[in-house]
This record gives C-alpha cells, sequence and structure tokens, in this order.
C-alpha cells in the first residue's frame, strides 16, 4: 500500500536504537481531517482497514523525522497527532465555524456529523470512552449521528451483554450530546428486543449484505411498522485488528514499543454541509490499549 516515496522515506530512517514510548499503555491515532492528505486521496479502492494503517504509516513517519526520541519517553498516555500538506492551512477537525468555502459562510449549523464506532470490546467505559473522545477532539458540543458496531458483526450478542451499552448511548441523548442513535448488524430477534426495552429505540440498523444476502421479510417488516431506516454497509468484520496494529507500529518504532497493543475502539467520522451532500471532513480515531510486561 505504501507509496514509492513513502517506501524510500521509511528506509531512510535510521534504526530506532531504544524505544520511542517505554512507559505507555495507551495509544490514541487521531488521523485528524484526511481530506487535507492529498497523496492518500488519489488512491482508489483503499480498503478501511488499508486506509487506518496507511494514517499511521504517516504519522508515525513524521515523529521518526520531528523529533529527538525523547519526547514521549515519559507518557503512559500518547496521543499521535495528523500530518497535513503544510501548503494547506488546514484546522485539525476540518469544520471551524465560520470557515469560508466558495465564498459562503458555513457554520456548525449547517453542519451534519455522522460517527460510527467500531467496538472491539462490550465494556461500556470503552463506548464512554470512544464517544468523549469524539467530542473532545472534534472540539464538539454534539454529534447529531452515532452508529455501534459491535465486535464480530454482534454474534453472539443478546439483550443482557448489549443492554449496558446502550443505556451509554441513551445517557448521551438525554445530555443531548447525540442527537440519534443506531446499531449494526441486529437481526429481527434482538432488534425487537432492544426496542422493546430501550428509553431511547435506534433510528437505524446498519446491515452487511455480504454476510445477511438478502434483508429477511420478518426484518423488513419490522423496520417498516417501527419507523427505523434499515441501511446497508460493506465494513469489515475488524477495522483493524491486534497484528495490523502492531506491525504498523513495528515498521518505525523499537520492537518494544510494539508489544501487546491490542485497538479497543475505532471511530470513523464525517461531516457534511446538511442539504447539500458535501463532505466537509472526515477521518479516524483509534484507540489502543496494552499490558506493559512486569519487570
Amino acid at each position: 500500500m505504501a507509496s514509492g516515496s513513502q517506501n524510500e522515506n521509511q528506509t531512510n530512517l535510521e534504526p530506532v536504537l531504544e524505544p520511542l514510548f517505554p512507559k505507555c499503555t495507551e495509544i490514541l491515532v487521531n488521523t485528524g481531517n484526511t481530506l487535507t492528505l492529498f497523496q492518500l486521496i488519489k488512491k482508489t479502492n483503499c480498503s478501511i482497514t488499508e486506509e487506518v494503517t496507511e494514517y499511521m504509516s504517516m504519522m508515525l513517519q513524521a515523529i521518526r523525522k520531528d523529533t529527538d526520541g525523547k519526547q514521549f519517553h515519559e507518557e503512559k498516555y500518547v496521543k499521535l497527532l495528523p500530518v497535513h500538506d503544510e501548503s494547506q492551512p488546514v484546522s485539525i477537525n476540518g469544520t471551524t465555524p465560520g470557515v469560508s468555502i466558495h465564498n459562503e459562510q458555513i457554520t456548525r449549523e449547517d453542519l451534519k456529523f455522522s460517527i460510527k464506532i467500531f467496538l472491539r470490546s462490550l465494556e461500556p467505559e470503552i463506548l464512554a470512552n470512544a464517544i468523549d473522545t469524539v467530542l473532545n477532539e472534534l472540539k464538539e458540543n454534539y454529534l447529531e449521528s452515532v452508529m455501534i458496531s459491535l465486535p464480530n458483526y454482534g454474534a453472539g450478542a443478546t439483550l443482557n451483554n448489549f443492554m449496558p451499552l446502550w443505556n451509554i448511548i441513551e445517557d448521551y441523548i438525554d445530555k443531548q450530546k447525540i442527537l440519534s442513535a443506531g446499531v449494526c448488524d441486529f437481526m429481527l430477534p434482538l432488534l425487537s428486543e432492544l426496542c422493546d426495552a430501550a428509553k431511547h429505540k435506534p433510528y437505524a440498523n446498519q446491515i452487511n449484505l455480504g454476510v445477511c444476502c438478502s434483508i429477511p421479510e420478518e426484518l423488513n417488516k419490522y423496520v417498516k411498522e417501527n419507523n427505523i431506516q434499515l441501511l446497508t454497509h460493506s465494513d469489515p468484520i475488524d477495522v483493524i485488528n491486534d497484528s495490523d496494529f502492531q506491525q504498523t507500529l513495528l515498521k518505525y518504532c523499537h520492537d518494544s514499543d510494539a508489544l501487546n497493543w491490542k485497538p479497543v475502539s475505532i471511530v470513523r467520522y464525517s461531516s457534511v454541509i446538511a442539504h447539500r451532500g458535501i463532505i466537509k471532513s472526515k477521518g479516524f480515531l483509534i484507540y489502543a490499549k496494552r499490558e506493559l510486561p512486569t519487570p
């Protein structure tokens, strides 16, 4: 996936003789507004996994070139920030109120934020952390739409183990930090159980047609009767797994920097100019954790 210029740059980097973040147990990768990364925009048919690993590679490469290697030595929490084309002065989230597009003033009210959270854990605190991270990193007070994707397309999910997650969502809805929320890959039994138990019903159910070749008639009937949008997606079962994450770090860091990392949540976000369908920003937030070996 890496371009020729990136491969050349990578080979020019000196070997890492000591760990860059030896005490780190949490990493947040914030790609920023990827619309500003023109090098990647020119590529076609990239999978979401290839996109994420490419962005990570660019960010890690920049750290290797622009720091003395001591920046993160004492940090337990490391945030990798986006790399942009220096000729394009754009804010990290690309949504600063009042920014002019084609001589038009775009304000927050003109934008709609859509978020999809890919969970690799059913722990409620992981979901809450992902939502808080999105709000903080994008510097937003609320999100218009949030979709929740469970590990392994929700295989084995029950109302008992999903309801604590939905309670988190409902709390954010009550606080008006989320305006609407939906689920992914819910078949009829679980969707109907959720609707019966929930204070705020999901506004949409997003189905992967690669797994469910056709929409079951009973599910189609249920969503229509309950005013739930039925959407489709083609996202992979695992956006970035442990091995992909660790191997990407290994290319640019010390061997020990890449050990034991487990991505626990991946957020894909976009903002669109309402009623016009123009994408204003899009990007990823990848949060990973690890346990350090006992000395």
